[in-house]
């Protein structure tokens, strides 16, 4: 079947070929026909060895290659990359997901002769040390970088990394917990920084979220998630507050597309006192999942009052609130297009009422574990039905399968089961009382 779609379709420049069972044969073959190819995906294709790779050094076939998808492909060994690296020097994007066998030599054979690379991922490779990331420095130029889930990532590679690429826009460095202040003090030297994940970054403090809104990188970053990094506290949401409000006056004065400039802010452990200090900033998106502190008083009088550009919105396991916030949600921020609140157990049918009437561009609900939720709620919502096109109602135990069911016919993404609440929502009910 492959053979005949490269028989077909000589001058190919995107093909997917992920999760299929493609051996060396048809490596073989793209090595041969697919001449003018640009983008490549091989993830989670388990069938095929080196020996495949072998074939794209000589042939003349994916010589221009820019993009490759390897994730979770960890067959492949330091031979492979080797490979790689000789079959496809004009390569520019390289993902490589899900390998936990990852070493530091085969990105190293990798690099040998790959020297255009400008976004890089590796989310999930563990074993990758300074070695890889100094090499990364050296080789690369890099405008997006993603790692996540690794151990040895220390302030040295931040170092060498931050002062090497001076063009990257996008950082996603989740669940690294060698990441430190001195970390964020490299990664605020970044000029054109857009978008930074340091999620699960437990070492981060309020020393290393100052260094970011006083470094370079604040004037042009637009997206920060500090999610589940225990030691950042209301200081810390008070100075990026104050950081953007700066930014959009400076922006304002003499430039009538102001209105343009926005700010996702994604945070967890959030007391209400914090969302008080976001009044000025025109949010877009804004995550407070599993903020028990927060309440309905703080969501309306510090939140919604003051913050009204509100398009996506995730509250799931914030357990004080109620309807109430729901309402503000509603009645204050007129474009909420999406709202998460899985895990809300005092919501009711009114809150999702509140929503309908309200919320007039409303498109995707997710209503997860809130257990006091009836069929009433599925009559609100067939009243908006379209444009509303995404509900998710798992765990809902007051609704019957048979009354969701009458409302899958009515949107694109449909979600229902009447399981009970998994441990996990327990425990949240234990930990805020």
């Amino acid at each position: 079947m492959v053979q005949r779609i490269f028989e077909c379709c000589p001058c190919l420049l995107y093909l997917n070929l992920s999760c299929t069972l493609l051996t060396n044969k048809t490596l073989q073959e793209l090595s041969r026909s697919c001449l003018s190819l640009l983008c490549l995906s091989l993830a989670y294709c388990n069938r095929f060895t080196d020996e495949g790779f072998l074939y794209l050094t000589t042939g003349k076939g994916c010589r221009n290659l820019i993009h490759l998808n390897l994730s979770g492909c960890t067959q492949i060994t330091v031979n492979g990359f080797r490979y790689i690296s000789a079959g496809c020097p004009s390569l520019k994007e390289i993902v490589i997901n899900d390998m936990p066998t990852l070493s530091d030599t085969c990105v190293l054979a990798l690099l040998a002769r790959c020297r255009c690379l400008s976004a890089i991922s590796l989310l999930d490779a563990p074993h990758l040390s300074d070695i890889t990331f100094k090499a990364i420095a050296e080789a690369a130029k890099l405008k997006s970088f993603s790692i996540e889930g690794n151990y040895q990532l220390t302030d040295f590679s931040w170092d060498a990394l931050c002062s090497s690429s001076h063009g990257l826009r996008r950082l996603h460095a989740a669940e690294c917990p060698r990441t430190t202040d001195a970390s964020l003090k490299s990664v605020a030297s970044l000029k054109h920084l857009q978008y930074l994940d340091i999620s699960h970054c437990s070492k981060v403090t309020d020393v290393g979220i100052q260094y970011l809104t006083k470094g370079c990188s604040a004037t042009k970053l637009r997206e920060l998630n500090v999610s589940h990094c225990s030691h950042i506290t209301d200081i810390s949401v008070m100075r990026i507050a104050q950081r953007y409000i700066q930014l959009l006056q400076r922006h304002t004065v003499g430039h009538h597309g102001a209105h343009d400039i926005y700010f996702l802010l994604i945070f967890v452990v959030c007391p209400t006192q914090g969302l008080a200090a976001l009044e000025g900033i025109p949010l877009k998106k804004l995550v407070i999942a599993q903020c028990l502190s927060v309440t309905d008083i703080g969501i309306k009088q510090k939140l919604c009052k003051n913050v009204r550009d509100l398009e996506h919105v995730d509250i799931s396991h914030c357990v004080a609130l109620s309807d109430a916030a729901v309402k503000a949600f509603s009645f204050y921020c007129r474009g909420l297009v999406t709202l998460r609140m899985v895990g809300c157990l005092k919501m009711t049918d009114m809150a999702v009422q509140y929503l309908t009437s309200g919320s007039q561009y409303l498109r995707e609900l997710d209503v997860s574990g809130c257990v006091l939720l009836t069929h009433l709620t599925l009559q609100h919502l067939e009243r908006i039905c379209p444009p509303f096109s995404s509900i998710t109602m798992a765990c809902c135990s007051g609704i019957s399968r048979a009354a969701a069911s009458k409302l899958q016919p009515r949107v694109a993404h449909w979600e229902h089961s009447n399981d009970t609440l998994p441990y996990w929502f327990r425990h949240n009910i234990h930990s805020s009382q």
